[in-house]
């Protein structure tokens, strides 16, 4: 009775602050992202991360005409999820995420209602190219008022390859201080970016010219340009940096003005057994419905799932409320009880199969002894009988 007056008066702290600072009542951070928003890395992406979050409620639309097929599909997916009108993306989103996005399939009514949201209070966190090549045109957005928002803008020399270490420019951000970004491994392309009067630098690279990395200015909402290009440029972190998780889900809760864990490594813990529930979770569901479908006793087991989704609950509860020490003493608990199902799953399949097995035994077994009896018939017991005569071919 105590935990649950204290989840309610949890989740009514955070509905007070997200009042304040624009969130969504339950402390999510809502966020629409577009562009190359599709699988990635062998399905361990920045957006498949985002998705993990309990704090993140993304939607995401995919506007990368490549990696869709065609215009068509991109042009669906944004009458699809693309708000009706300026008001019901201004109430409805915290954050606006942009990588790679073909420009030719928004309308400039679209584009300027982004622009007019981001200047209210809606952050912005932009991966990658702002403009491209002439022969790229389609994904300029340099030439769009979207991008008098942000706080820098295109080279002339567009983008290079190479290898680029992160060194941090500004120690006092918060951002560079939760993570150790210095400590990463080196990024594979780099988006040559321009950083404008009044915008601070957080991050450069290490080459001589120390192009920036991230680029940050508060216009109404806080907006964060991140200048390596997804997915080749980042795939060394993806595959290789342990923290790359916590380093897109950092940035997302920084440009939408979400506080940042202080325990990264307590963090990076926690929302990795979040993200363990999900494919256990999914696990399970198929693995009972298999066993359903032969007959097996799967009510006490499917009760036992409705627990453990009640404890994921009170810990996403707990995550909102940013008690992240409870949070993942809950999620622990969450996760014993989902491997302990798992295997009583797996014996009640068995059990469930056990009459199969037996069938399967006595269909071979009988199967065996008659063709035995066959062979006997045919091959041994043929000398009890004598030979009556010849056929004319045997005499020639």
């Amino acid at each position: 009775m105590i935990r649950k007056f204290l989840l309610v008066l949890t989740i009514l702290v955070i509905g007070q602050l997200g009042l304040v600072t624009g969130l969504d009542p339950d402390g999510r951070v809502r966020g629409i992202l577009f562009g190359d928003v599709v699988d990635q890395y062998g399905g361990f992406n920045s957006y498949v991360i985002i998705q993990t979050d309990p704090a993140i409620r993304a939607t995401l639309v995919p506007t990368r005409p490549g990696y869709l097929g065609g215009r068509e599909r991109a042009i669906r997916n944004l009458r699809i999820y693309m708000p009706r009108n300026y008001q019901t993306l201004l109430r409805g989103y915290d954050l606006i995420l942009f990588s790679d996005a073909d420009r030719t399939v928004f309308t400039t009514e679209w584009i300027e209602w982004m622009r007019m949201g981001v200047e209210e209070r809606v952050g912005l966190l932009w991966l990658g190219s702002i403009g491209r090549k002439p022969s790229q045109i389609d994904l300029d957005w340099s030439i769009t008022t979207l991008a008098d928002v942000l706080p820098a803008r295109t080279s002339t020399e567009y983008y290079v390859y190479g290898v680029f270490r992160v060194v941090v420019e500004d120690g006092g951000e918060v951002l560079m201080g939760a993570l150790p970004w210095e400590s990463s491994p080196p990024l594979a392309n780099l988006d040559l970016q321009l950083p404008r009067e009044g915008s601070r630098v957080w991050a450069v690279t290490d080459n001589p010219s120390r192009w920036p990395l991230m680029t940050y200015w508060e216009a109404g909402g806080s907006v964060l340009c991140f200048a390596s290009k997804f997915p080749n440029g980042v795939m060394p972190w993806a595959e290789n940096w342990a923290l790359f998780p916590q380093a897109m889900i950092y940035m997302v809760y920084r440009t939408a003005g979400r506080e940042l864990p202080g325990d990264h490594l307590m963090f990076r813990r926690l929302t990795s057994y979040f993200s363990e529930y999900q494919t256990h979770g999914a696990i399970l569901t198929s693995l009972l419905s298999f066993i359903d479908q032969f007959g097996g006793s799967v009510k006490r087991l499917y009760d036992e799932m409705d627990q453990i989704s009640e404890l994921k609950s009170e810990a996403s509860a707990l995550f909102l409320g940013e008690e992240y020490e409870e949070s993942l003493v809950v999620m622990e608990r969450a996760r014993e009880r989902q491997s302990e199902l798992v295997e009583t799953g797996l014996a009640e399949k068995d059990r469930a199969l056990l009459w199969i097995y037996v069938l399967e035994w006595c269909v071979v077994t009988s199967t065996l002894l008659l063709s035995g009896a066959v062979l006997w018939t045919l091959m041994v017991r043929r000398r009890l009988y004598s030979q009556v005569g010849q056929t004319k071919f045997s005499e020639r």
